[in-house]
């Protein structure tokens, strides 16, 4: 479609291994590191590309926690069977994409991400100890191949001198391993850091998930009382299942998609734009009184209704696409579940009433 329009804690940094199988010998606790080192290799054996799904798929699967993801890696996954990011895709969907098992990921991320900043810590300073070593050697070869003595002792110095030469040159190659050990950190950390962010993402739409909305309407709620009023909006687009019937999933996900585009473009600053859900999405908005809210919401509202929405290839019209939206200013002492079900409660009545409207709760 076409447009623009987790008696004593354990140590956080070990953790055990995967169970083994019935009747095997225990297994020795293996570090973070380790198990992703395996599940890097896991991947590189099936000819399957460093991407992060990648990643996470095979290090939950050597953790051995949850038998039915491990069962379809073996079944869709097998070592011979090749390269299949498709398979990778079903399989993450299936077991990953929602729940606490993408929680308790993100929990393994930060683990690694720790034990790697760790690791990068101790190749610096050792770095750095070896390059003072390296400054002393040099030292003490200068000033002794200054001396001239005869016999044994002259040809000690000189075999002095030439140790200290080739271990200078052996500190310097450790060194640059020692680089690229960490610039390889830097580069997972990174890669790490982009999971969890994808994490909190809806894949669709590119806006918070419900899984940020939840957690950044409960921080929003912390912090109103010191920073100023709070207001919630939740918008619903009107008779969405007639565009998925009549012109098919493809076209109704391009419409949320854009949707979800004319929402980023009317929030700022801390504005946080969510969906909640389906074809339901939400505006928390910091710092925003209700008449502010509502004066959102009807420019969301007025905008979606102008937009011509054209069936890409074949040209047809969808007609003229509309949202009714609810309005809901927080009040003190309101929790986060009794906030939504105000916003949504408006949201419903401007349904009732006729659709593709705004109604702020009073």
């Amino acid at each position: 479609m076409s447009t623009d329009p987790s008696e004593s804690a354990p140590n956080p940094r070990v953790v055990a291994a995967r169970a083994p199988a019935p009747g095997a010998a225990p297994q020795v606790q293996e570090t973070i590191s380790q198990r992703a080192a395996r599940a890097i290799a896991d991947a590189e054996l099936r000819g399957l590309p460093p991407d992060p799904r990648v990643f996470e798929l095979f290090y939950l699967y050597h953790l051995g926690e949850d038998a039915k993801l491990i069962a379809a890696v073996d079944s869709l996954l097998p070592p011979d069977g090749g390269p299949n990011m498709d398979a990778v895709e079903r399989i993450h969907e299936a077991h990953l994409s929602l729940g606490d098992k993408a929680e308790r990921f993100l929990d393994v991320g930060r683990q690694v991400e720790l034990e790697l900043a760790l690791l990068s810590e101790s190749l610096a300073r050792r770095s750095a100890s070896y390059d003072a070593f390296q400054y002393d050697l040099t030292r003490a070869r200068d000033g002794m191949s200054i001396l001239s003595r005869p016999g044994t002792v002259k040809q000690t110095i000189r075999e002095l001198i030439d140790l200290t030469g080739r271990y200078a040159q052996q500190v310097e190659g450790h060194n640059a391993e020692l680089a690229a050990a960490r610039a390889q950190i830097s580069e997972l950390t990174d890669e790490l850091q982009e999971l969890r962010e994808n994490a909190y993402l809806d894949h669709l739409t590119g806006l918070a998930n419900r899984r940020r909305f939840d957690g950044t309407l409960e921080l929003a709620i912390h912090e109103a009382p010191a920073q100023g009023p709070l207001c919630l909006v939740i918008c619903d687009l009107d008779h969405f299942k007639r565009i998925n019937d009549g012109f098919g999933h493809a076209v109704g996900d391009s419409v949320l998609k854009q949707f979800a585009r004319l929402l980023r473009q009317n929030v700022q600053g801390k504005d946080t734009a969510a969906r909640y859900g389906g074809e339901e999405f939400a505006l928390i908005l910091p710092k925003t009184e209700r008449l502010g809210a509502r004066h959102v919401a009807e420019r969301v509202r007025q905008e979606l209704a102008a937009r011509a929405f054209v069936v890409s290839g074949t040209r047809k019209r969808l007609g003229t696409v509309t949202a009714s939206l609810g309005v809901a200013e927080w009040r003190p002492g309101e929790t986060a579940a009794e906030f939504v079900a105000r916003a949504d409660a408006a949201l419903y009545k401007a349904k009732n009433t006729g659709r593709n409207r705004v109604i702020v709760a009073p």
